[in-house]
C-alpha cells in the first residue's frame, strides 16, 4: 500500500509540474493577426510595415521576365490620424506596380492587410527573372507619411499565399472592463436557543 501511494503522489506531483510549464512563456499570437511567414520589416512615421514578400514560382522554377508577381504585407498604423498607401515602386525589378484600389486607408490604430481581400499590389512585367530565395527592394509612398524604402524583400514560394491570413482589416477592440467583485458574504449568525450538548460522564471504573 506505501508503494501505491507513493507511485500516486509521483503521479500527481508530475501533472502539476506540466501545467505550470504550460502556463509559462509568451501567449500565442493570433494567426489572423500576424502571417505565418517573414518578410521584410521597416516603418514609415507612424506606419509600421511588416512581412513584405513577393509571392513568386514554386522552389524549382522562375517567374519568367515579362510575367507578374503578387506582393504581401500589412500596414500597422500606430498613431492617431488616418493615412494611406499611395504608390509601390519597385526599380530595376519591375516595369510597373499595379494596385487594385488608387490607395490604401490605414486608419488610426488599424491593422490592414495587402494582398488579401480588396487590397492588392501586383509587380507588373518583370524586368528579370525571379527565384524563390531571392531579395529585392521596393519603394512605398504614404500621403502622410512620405516616402520609405523597403529593402530585402523575399521572393517566397507560391504555396506561401494560402498560408496567409484572409481579414483585410482589423480594429483593435478595447480591453474588457474588469468584473466588480463580488461582496463578501457575512458569516452566518448561530442559531439562537442551540445550547452544546453536555459533554457524557465519564464511565466508572469497574
Amino acid at each position: 500500500m506505501a508503494y501505491v501511494w507513493g507511485r500516486l503522489r509521483w503521479a500527481a506531483t508530475a501533472a502539476v509540474l506540466v501545467l505550470s510549464g504550460a502556463g509559462c512563456g509568451t501567449e500565442p499570437t493570433p494567426p489572423e493577426y500576424y502571417p505565418t511567414t517573414e518578410g521584410a520589416n521597416t516603418q514609415a512615421g507612424q506606419i509600421k510595415i511588416r512581412n513584405v514578400s513577393i509571392v513568386g514560382p514554386a522552389p524549382t522554377a522562375a517567374a519568367a521576365a515579362g510575367s507578374s508577381a503578387p506582393v504581401y504585407f500589412s500596414l500597422i498604423n500606430a498613431g492617431s490620424a488616418e493615412d494611406s498607401l499611395v504608390q509601390v515602386r519597385a526599380e530595376g525589378v519591375a516595369r510597373s506596380v499595379s494596385m487594385s484600389q488608387s490607395e490604401v486607408r490605414v486608419p488610426p490604430l488599424a491593422l490592414v492587410w495587402v494582398g488579401t481581400g480588396p487590397y492588392t499590389v501586383t509587380l507588373q512585367d518583370l524586368e528579370r527573372p525571379l527565384t524563390v530565395g531571392q531579395y529585392v527592394t521596393l519603394q512605398m509612398r504614404f500621403k502622410q507619411a512620405g516616402e520609405v524604402t523597403v529593402r530585402n524583400v523575399p521572393v517566397q514560394m507560391a504555396g506561401v499565399a494560402s498560408t496567409l491570413p484572409s481579414p483585410t482589416g482589423f480594429t483593435p477592440s478595447p480591453s474588457p472592463s474588469p468584473s466588480p467583485s463580488p461582496s463578501p458574504t457575512p458569516p452566518a449568525s448561530p442559531s439562537p436557543n442551540l445550547s452544546p450538548s453536555p459533554s457524557p460522564s465519564p464511565s466508572p471504573s469497574p
